[in-house]
């Protein structure tokens, strides 16, 4: 993100909520600062489901065996 196109705000978030979405954010892969931006952008139709740590590793084990075939 371009930080001209960004502005810095604090917000107050129930203890539950925040340790909800950290724990999200270490499951996805990604800082709590975006977790909380996806999560946001999610919840008002703006981003597409990403592919899942799980499901990337599939993906790359499926590629690996593809390439390593005769």
């Amino acid at each position: 993100m371009a930080r001209e196109n960004v502005t810095q705000t604090q917000v107050r978030l129930p203890n539950e909520l925040l340790d909800t979405l950290k724990a999200s954010a270490e499951k996805s892969l990604r800082s709590l600062n975006a977790e909380i931006i996806y999560q946001l952008q999610a919840g008002i139709g703006i981003t597409s489901p990403h592919a899942t740590p799980e499901e990337i590793r599939l993906i790359i084990r499926e590629e690996l065996t593809k390439a390593c075939k005769p």
